[in-house]
């Protein structure tokens, strides 16, 4: 007999009662029945015990090479600041280089002071270099491609605009804008980790593309942190919650987010910066992305991480076959629909959900059984 109760993002429930059939042959999975908590809402879950720790996914590897970065740290001021500042973006580029496995011609990094490590920087942060930079990405990233854009350091607005501060002249908001507008047909994330930088939310939403920002406006002017944690979020993959080997961008900015908030009560301070995400369009970030909000859900789909069982993620070890590329392809469009279908939940039927959800939940695990025997010939 098992009794299995588990809860994840969402909110959605699920419990094994008695014995756990078998789906597909298989004697290691289980899917539970509906258990209805109260008159409200049916939540639902499962859970598959297999003979691995862990399944994860497997995408085509071609997928990895699409990706693409931009990081670019700030004027400091200081000595204390040209360190943190330094730490953090160079930082951000060893883990897309080393974890990730982006090619590092595929990422350009601009800093203060390249001489600093100039096997690592490619230049300093000018806006000249900057905008040449962004010239240089739209050149060479085909359609499809994604770029993740992340500032470092310090950032203003005088009123009218928001200015991220470069090494002689500063770099607006509009400027951001009309660089990033030229990137049709590419899948962007900018994670701007200033001060000042919640007013980018709405300037530079756009559909397709994710906003994270350090502050919810731009009058939280003071130094922030949130850099530091939203690159540890990657480290080891720190932020995996649901355990996929990956790391999405909505994992990321939740567990970057919930840090900042520990750190000001740790430190017995007032908080200064409120974090938000935007991936919707609507020009409207938010604190706690959800179905219910309707933001999170493009952020929770973008992973920059290699693609598991892939020669990306073995140093060229393991190649991964024909058939687990088109298993991991399946597997990644299920979790892809599973992602939309709680997003539409308020203006399905409950009796419509439940069986979608359900059956989207079972063709997972028969996929993952798949993976899994697939991985084992």
């Amino acid at each position: 007999m098992v009794s299995v109760r588990t809860v994840f993002a969402g909110g959605l429930t699920r419990r094994w009662s008695g014995c756990p059939p078998k789906v597909a042959g298989t004697a290691q999975l289980s899917v539970v029945r509906l258990e209805i908590s109260d008159l409200r809402f049916v939540m639902i879950l499962f859970t598959f015990v297999l003979t691995s720790i862990l399944l994860v996914s497997v995408r085509p590897a071609l997928a990895q090479t699409s990706n693409y970065a931009l990081i670019v740290s700030s004027a400091s001021g200081n000595s204390e600041f040209k360190e943190k500042f330094w730490n953090w973006s160079s930082q951000m580029a060893q883990v897309l280089k080393d974890e990730m496995r982006i090619p590092r011609e595929h990422i350009i990094l601009l800093t203060e002071d390249p001489s600093v490590n100039p096997a690592l920087a490619n230049g300093k942060a000018t806006k000249a270099e900057l905008a040449k930079a962004f010239e240089t990405l739209q050149a060479k990233m085909p359609a499809g491609a994604r770029l993740l854009v992340f500032l470092v350091g310090h950032g203003s607005f005088d009123s009218v605009d928001y200015k991220f501060n470069l090494v002689g002249p500063d770099a607006t908001g509009a400027e951001f804008k009309g660089w990033l507008d030229r990137f049709e047909k590419r899948q962007l994330v900018l994670v701007s980790t200033t001060p000042c930088s919640g007013v980018l939310t709405k300037t530079l939403s756009h559909n397709g593309r994710v906003i994270i920002t350090a502050t919810k406006s731009e009058f939280e002017n003071n130094d922030t942190i949130f850099a530091q944690f939203f690159v540890e979020a990657f480290k080891n993959k720190a932020a995996d919650n649901d355990k996929n080997s990956e790391v999405s961008m909505l994992e990321a900015y939740l567990y970057a987010a919930q840090r900042v908030e520990s750190w000001y009560k740790e430190q017995g301070r007032l908080a200064t910066e409120h974090p938000l995400l935007e991936d919707s369009g609507d020009a409207a970030g938010v604190a706690r992305p959800s179905p219910s909000n309707g933001e999170g859900l493009l952020a929770a789909k973008v992973s920059l991480h290699p693609p598991a069982g892939t020669p990306a993620n073995t140093g060229g070890a393991l190649a991964a076959s024909p058939e687990l590329q088109g298993l991991g392809a399946e597997k990644q469009r299920l979790e892809g629909a599973i992602q939309d279908l709680k997003y539409k939940k308020a203006v399905l039927p409950e009796a419509e959900y439940n069986k979608q959800l359900e059956s989207l939940l079972i063709q997972l695990a028969q996929t993952n059984q798949k993976i899994n025997a697939a991985k084992k010939e």
